[in-house]
């Protein structure tokens, strides 16, 4: 199985795992928790041990043989640099072709945190603020309360307080819906509680954020998920560097670099899933992004960089993106969910979609990022469990 880059300084890595194996349920989308090891002193890691890498490698290659997972990318950033980057399997089994660096995953719900990154850009340029009242952005809106719709914001949107109920979206006919539905819809659904009342996690909701940033950007536009798409390329993607991030699933029918997602059949064996995906979705803005481990990990830098992308760009000022970081209820902020561990800060959103599975997070105190990308959401759950155990304990000399 091909193995990709592998550069990493072992004490970042020993300070990540020990922050990821203190986390368990970091995302919404999936029930995985992470196994803990037992405690165990540490020793000298400050010298680099290649050998130790080889070990995980072949942990990896053993996991994805033992539980059939097709293709795994992952990759680890210290500020800038990207310090440890392997990719392992395939992202096609009908044509061998192997995961590299540029293999495009669904990423599913780690979307939200850019769509959150989006929307504090349009702050910058003065366009609105979090707690401005949407009904000032695009006076036609409205929620099914009169109340509610007189103080909804965009902080109630991305925080998942809006009172729209997560089951919600079980009723919203995704499949023959435009995204300019989702508005006709939210006036019609009932509110389990009053914004910034209630934690509810939503796709619906973190979707009307983005279309309410086209709004405001554009004044009115006649396809929300054209303008989202564009919005969040002229304002995000591109001005990061991240030239093979797109939501179009038909940008990428002839892209060698797009792999398939898998299923596990009746005996275990991976077989291709029949995909979700399509254009003009109008959850887009919640998690249909399609996105390399190469340019996720400068993603991650630009969290890391406050607002700073790699190339020198500023992309958002550190006053708003650092307020996306911000835990309000559920201790969950802008797209992203904050935990603490031994009184360090991490910052982090698993992604489930389209049989795809993905965990992207960051230490700011640490100034340390962290990418995992596999292509099978049933075969994976085991991998994302012991991973973090197992490299502690070979870190640790434990095994």
């Amino acid at each position: 199985m091909k193995k990709g880059l592998k550069i990493i300084g072992i004490s970042l890595l020993v300070s990540i795992l020990l922050i990821a194996c203190g986390s368990s349920n970091v995302d919404f989308d999936t029930e995985a928790d992470i196994e803990f090891a037992p405690e165990a002193e540490s020793e000298d890691l400050s010298q680099n041990d290649e050998s130790q890498f080889n070990d995980y490698a072949d942990f990896v290659e053993e996991m994805i043989e033992e539980e059939n997972i097709p293709g795994v990318a992952v990759a680890i950033v210290e500020g800038n640099e990207t310090v440890f980057m392997q990719s392992f399997g395939l992202q096609d089994i009908e044509n061998a072709l192997p995961v590299t660096p540029e293999t495009l995953f669904h990423i599913g719900s780690t979307n939200k945190s850019m769509t959150a990154m989006m929307i504090a850009t349009l702050i910058d340029d003065g366009l609105f603020d979090w707690d401005t009242p949407v009904v000032e952005i695009y006076p036609e809106f409205e929620l099914s309360d009169s109340d509610a719709t007189e103080n909804v914001t965009m902080r109630h949107f991305l925080s998942m307080q809006s009172g729209i109920p997560d089951d919600a979206e079980d009723s919203f006919d995704i499949d023959n819906a435009e995204a300019d539905d989702l508005f006709n819809f939210v006036a019609d659904t009932p509110l389990f509680a009053m914004p910034g009342e209630e934690f509810s996690y939503s796709n619906i909701s973190a979707s009307i954020a983005g279309y309410l940033g086209v709004l405001a950007n554009d004044g009115e536009y006649d396809d929300f998920y054209d303008g989202y798409a564009r919005l969040l390329k002229e304002k995000v993607l591109d001005p990061i560097g991240m030239k093979s991030a797109t939501i179009r699933v038909g940008e990428l029918e002839n892209n060698p670099n797009y792999g398939k997602s898998y299923v596990l059949d009746g005996s275990g064996s991976p077989v291709e899933a029949e995909s979700e995906d399509f254009d003009g979705d109008p959850l887009a803005p919640s998690g249909t992004l399609k996105v390399n481990v190469n340019e996720m990990a400068l993603y991650l830098s630009t969290q890391l960089n406050y607002g700073l992308a790699p190339n020198g760009t500023r992309v958002v000022s550190e006053k708003n993106l650092t307020e996306t970081w911000k835990p309000d209820l559920e201790n969950y902020g802008m797209g992203w969910e904050i935990k603490e561990y031994q009184g360090v800060e991490l910052i982090s959103h698993e992604g489930s979609f389209d049989n795809y599975l993905s965990v992207i997070g960051f230490m700011p105190e640490l100034n340390i990022g962290f990418v995992i990308f596999t292509n099978s959401d049933e075969a994976s759950g085991r991998l994302i469990k012991e991973s973090p155990t197992f490299l502690l304990e070979i870190l640790l000399g434990n095994q």
